[in-house]
């Protein structure tokens, strides 16, 4: 059996999900095609525009942001890994304005709510803040958040 040119294995690649120059560069480099025969592969797919990173980056962005309720912090990150270069993940990620982020925020906040109803709040608190930061939303935003949630409570005359 003959084996797959580059060039129809990368578009073979693009089938299942956008992807970057950089991961199709690494996944053509794991099959073995030559260095001389992958550039030419990536050049022909960029002409065509099926490799466009700043496509890919404003799309990831909206897609995380609001599928899986990430931050912009978190997203810049992984950006980055996915090979997008700073300058460009910054660009991408600055798209977020502080309305979308802390409404995203506060729909992931009241997703939790529900199994946190036994806690006390304090510890209702500490894993919102905790929930937020690991996803990546700023403190600013984390703060509105919990005001809006109600999760700002004073106990004893002491903010929480």
């Amino acid at each position: 059996m003959p084996r797959v040119s580059a060039l129809e294995y990368a578009v073979k690649l693009l089938g299942y999900r956008a992807r970057t120059e950089k991961e199709l560069r690494e996944r053509l480099s794991e099959k073995q095609y030559p260095a001389e025969t992958i550039a030419e592969a990536v050049l022909k797919l960029k002409r065509i525009n099926l490799i466009n990173d700043e496509n890919f980056a404003v799309n990831y962005v909206r897609d995380k942001l609001s599928l899986s309720r990430r931050g912009p912090r978190r997203i810049y990150f992984e950006l980055i890994k996915h090979g997008i270069n700073r300058e460009l993940a910054d660009r991408a990620t600055k798209t977020i304005n502080n309305e979308e982020e802390l409404e995203t925020a506060q729909i992931l906040l009241e997703s939790k709510i529900r199994q946190w109803s036994k806690l006390d709040p304090l510890a209702k608190k500490r894993r919102a803040v905790g929930l937020l930061a690991r996803r990546g939303f700023s403190g600013s935003v984390i703060r509105k958040s919990l005001e809006r949630s109600n999760l700002n409570h004073h106990i004893h005359g002491w903010e929480v």
